[in-house]
């Protein structure tokens, strides 16, 4: 992966890399955190997640020019242009919650901020270089992460759609899906932290539909995955979601 540097404000920064058939490599429990990034500002930290490269020992400073976030995003240039400020806003505002568990429940979330630095310059693009605590979750990891190429959800139109294919990929223990496929329960209310809807959508009908159909309605169209779901009921209140998940060739 061949990587352009150039200094800026003092500081070397390396060009972003755009192959989008490179993996994103998160740990399993960055993937499990609470997150409220929107849409575009989520597949940009997903790119900048997807520069961290095996043999890298350190978070680096990167920039990105307009003309290739538009091509990321497929987005007008005009429209990012438009949106920049508001993107990188976002991701500044918008921390990470890491859960603590104890004995397999939570007692903590530990709030981590996405970057030190995402900021648009007028003669060079965006300069962002990931907060080095995230280090841990990104940097040579070994076991309990979680990895799929970033073309899988760029072309998404629901943040839901990223965070639940990024819990149901973190979920799956084994590396090849049988064809039989997998059922995976995840908790309701794990879900809307992990979606940022603890608060959103209180009614679970309008939950169904904004979030669970919306996010397996995008993994069934742009991924290899498919994906259907049921209920999981305790007396009438519905208090999770069994997905059964397989892959698009099986029969």
């Amino acid at each position: 992966m061949a990587r352009g540097a150039k200094q800026i404000d003092g500081q070397i920064s390396f060009d972003f890399c755009i192959d989008t058939e490179n993996y994103v490599v998160q740990a399993n429990s960055l993937i499990g955190g609470k997150q409220a990034l929107k849409l575009n500002s989520a597949k940009l930290i997903r790119s900048a997640v997807m520069q961290v490269v095996r043999e890298d020992e350190e978070l680096k400073p990167y920039i990105i020019t307009i003309k290739d976030l538009s091509e990321l995003l497929n987005v007008p240039a005009s429209n990012i242009y438009r949106d920049i400020e508001d993107i990188t806003d976002d991701i500044l505002k918008n921390p990470v919650y890491i859960r603590e568990e104890y004995n397999g429940k939570t007692i903590n979330f530990i709030k981590i901020p996405w970057v030190t630095r995402c900021e648009y310059k007028s003669d060079i693009g965006v300069a962002l270089k990931l907060n080095d605590e995230l280090k841990p979750f990104l940097v040579g990891l070994r076991k309990n992460y979680t990895q799929y190429t970033l073309q899988e959800v760029l072309s998404m139109k629901s943040i839901y759609g990223i965070r639940i294919f990024e819990m149901l990929q973190s979920k799956i223990m084994s590396k090849v899906i049988p064809k039989e496929g997998v059922k995976l329960k995840i908790p309701v209310q794990e879900i809307r932290e992990c979606c940022d809807c603890e608060d959103k959508y209180p009614a679970f009908g309008n939950f169904r539909i904004k979030v669970i159909e919306a996010a397996v309605k995008e993994i069934n169209r742009v991924t290899m995955l498919r994906v259907s779901y049921a209920y999981i009921k305790k007396s009438r209140n519905i208090v999770g979601i069994e997905f059964d998940v397989n892959m698009r060739y099986h029969p």
